[in-house]
């Protein structure tokens, strides 16, 4: 199977062996638990780190003290009538006695009267309290040192309620760590007003914010929680109340696996700690040592589908590797690991071999010749993707081996290699999560800036290859969507260039992976213009506010900046609003070419057919409409995928 086919079916949860268990308890509110409820659930579980149950009968699900006993922590989506006695009593018993507790919206309306409750919550809404209109306003950190807001990254322009004027309940003793402004414009206070607070009950920690209003009805609100801002908040949230600590993945879903001096991430295969001997932290990087002694080492979490990026170097004809989906059965890493290889090319007395030189997927896909490391002695940026059986590995950001473990040409790879014996019963490489490791080859090898980033479960079709659900038309008042943009019976969006528009997403997305496939009308002619608009904003029109990923044909991989859309691109190759790319990789005219492009937070990185040609930074975080430009010439797309980040 190619590259391209490879590239294009990676779509950029792993539960954890430790999930956390929580109890979302729900079942009564004037907001629209049926609907939160089932939320909270989705958003937490598809971190990979919680298990989720939900109890619509607290009264009674609570009366029985052992139920409590299974949980690490309570998220209250609740506000309707008391629980009962036995169930307050048990309730209260368990938050004494570790039992953590998040507190979500209107949870902290309940239970008038009821002190206990109160003191436990912190901040009410009682009399006096209110909020004005539903409008995306901003959170500004108090305390950027505490477990949840250290990794949260900014919230900006979040879509909710903004509560005012909550009470603080007798003896309570939260403190506030975040705030947003409540303007008077807004129907607010013109003051500041709490919205991530943290205290205890007893040995119980509580999480509390009064973020996440959803109306009966009103299906627009949901954007309170499909805002991947507010899922991160409520998913460090939570887990700081069950464990005290926060090891969810930080803003961009990053987790880091070694920062330059801490090794905690890391263990030897088949062991319980960092090896004694064979490896060392020097000048900020993971040193395997000439001799080597100390194994190969694993991380101490598994990884399903995940993207990983580290840098690497070595010394003269140095060997070693990273191997990925490892479990610890009997005989090395590589018996149920495949490898991405990390060599110097000079191991190699005469040809290179490209099956087993660096950045191959050892043995299985050569690495491609074009793509050579960096000297000795220089750092290499690596980088992997993982989905289903789906492998790609880029070195120095080009594509360079790529494979599809589940297809036939991937089996056929497997059957002609040294693995062969291993497909049975040690099932080499059909392991649907494992650790990653790094080889102890007994070379000097160093490893630094390890991070990796789970994908979890939720890929979207922006488009289903057989109408245009989801998208909306925008161009002359005369014109009509099926004149100008029509499906094929082969599933492929073809635009006919006129009039000028575009088609946009009807949803807005603000961190992801976009990927499609376009390419020319063979019989195009004159001036071959098109363009991916990111983060549309404000109303719509020629040229609505974005930053635009370029389609003219020679020009693929360049950015423009369309309304002073705020990001900054490398001034050496910006002329006003146009950011060139830093070199062509456009398949000739009526080929397809594939786009891949990571919108994450503030940095946009921009793949034109497996290689990194372009990067903003500074980019306005905003909720924002995807759209595909109609702009004078016939062109088509196919296959647009989309992968949300939190």
């Amino acid at each position: 199977m190619s590259i391209a086919l490879v590239l294009a079916a990676l779509a950029l949860p792993v539960v954890q062996e430790t999930a956390i268990p929580v109890l979302v308890v729900s079942g009564a509110n004037n907001h629209d638990w049926q609907w939160t409820a089932p939320s909270f659930e989705k958003m937490l579980e598809a971190t990979g780190r919680f298990t989720v149950d939900i109890t619509y009968s607290p009264g009674e699900a609570l009366a029985n003290a052992a139920v409590l006993g299974r949980y690490k922590v309570v998220l209250l989506d609740y506000n309707g009538p008391r629980w009962g006695e036995a169930a307050e009593k048990n309730f209260l018993a368990a938050v004494e006695g570790g039992l953590g507790v998040a507190v979500t919206h209107a949870a902290n309306n309940a239970f008038p009267g009821w002190t206990e409750y109160e003191k436990l919550v912190g901040d009410l809404w009682r009399d006096g309290t209110g909020h004005g209109k539903f409008h995306p306003f901003d959170l500004r950190v108090l305390d950027a040192t505490h477990p949840i807001t250290a990794g949260l990254g900014e919230v900006k322009q979040h879509p909710d309620e903004l509560y005012h004027n909550l009470v603080r309940a007798d003896g309570a003793n939260h403190r506030t760590l975040a705030v947003a402004f409540s303007s008077k414009e807004s129907g607010g206070t013109g003051e500041d007003e709490p919205m991530i607070l943290v205290g205890s009950y007893g040995k119980g920690r509580v999480f509390h914010t009064p973020l996440g209003h959803v109306w009966p009805g009103v299906e627009s609100s949901r954007v309170s929680h499909e805002d991947p801002q507010f899922q991160r908040l409520i998913a460090r949230g939570v887990e700081w109340a069950a464990t005290g600590e926060v090891q969810a993945p930080s803003a961009g879903g990053w987790i880091t696996l070694f920062d330059g001096t801490n090794t905690d991430a890391w263990r030897s295969y088949k062991g319980d700690s960092f090896p004694a001997k064979g490896w060392s932290v020097r000048d900020g990087a993971l040193v395997s040592a000439k001799g080597g002694g100390g194994g190969d080492l694993v991380t101490r979490e598994q990884f399903g589908d995940f993207e990983f990026q580290f840098e690497w170097k070595v010394t003269a004809k140095a060997n070693s590797g990273v191997m990925y989906r490892v479990v610890e059965l009997d005989g090395p890493t590589w018996y149920s690991g495949p490898e991405y290889q990390v060599l110097d090319n000079g191991y190699f007395d005469g040809a290179i071999d490209y099956n087993h030189s660096a950045g191959a997927l050892y043995d299985i896909c050569p690495a491609d010749p074009a793509a050579q490391p960096l000297s000795k002695g220089e750092w290499n940026e690596g980088r992997i993707v993982v989905q289903g059986f789906k492998v790609a590995h880029f070195l120095n950001g080009n594509l360079v081996a790529a494979c599809d473990f589940g297809s036939a040409d991937g089996k056929e790879r497997v059957a002609k290699s040294k693995f062969a014996p291993l497909t049975s019963p040690l099932q080499f490489m059909t392991n649907a999560r494992g650790h990653i490791a790094l080889q102890d080859h007994g070379d000097e090898v160093h490893y630094r800036a390890m991070r990796v980033r789970p994908i979890t479960a939720g890929s979207i079709a922006l488009f289903n290859g057989q109408d245009l659900a989801g998208w909306t038309w925008i161009g002359s008042s005369e014109s009509k969507l099926e004149s100008v943009w029509t499906v094929g019976a082969d599933g492929v969006l073809a635009c006919k260039g006129q009039p000028a528009g575009y088609i946009r997403t009807t949803a807005d997305y603000t961190n992801y992976v976009l990927e499609l496939d376009w390419r020319w009308d063979p019989k195009a002619g004159g001036n071959r213009n098109s363009g991916v608009l990111l983060r549309m904003i404000e109303e719509d029109g020629v040229w609505p506010k974005s930053l635009e990923a370029q389609l003219q044909d020679g020009s693929a991989g360049d950015f423009w900046v369309i309304k002073e859309f705020p990001c900054k691109t490398a001034p050496e190759r910006t002329n006003g609003r146009n950011a060139k790319k830093t070199h062509a990789n456009e398949k000739p005219l009526g080929e397809w070419n594939h786009y891949r492009i990571t919108v994450d937070h503030g940095t946009v990185t921009l793949e034109v057919n497996g290689q990194v040609l372009n990067v903003a930074t500074d980019v306005l975080e905003v909720p924002g409409k995807i759209c595909l430009q109609s702009e004078g010439a016939p062109i088509q797309f196919k296959d647009i995928r989309l992968q949300p980040l939190p």
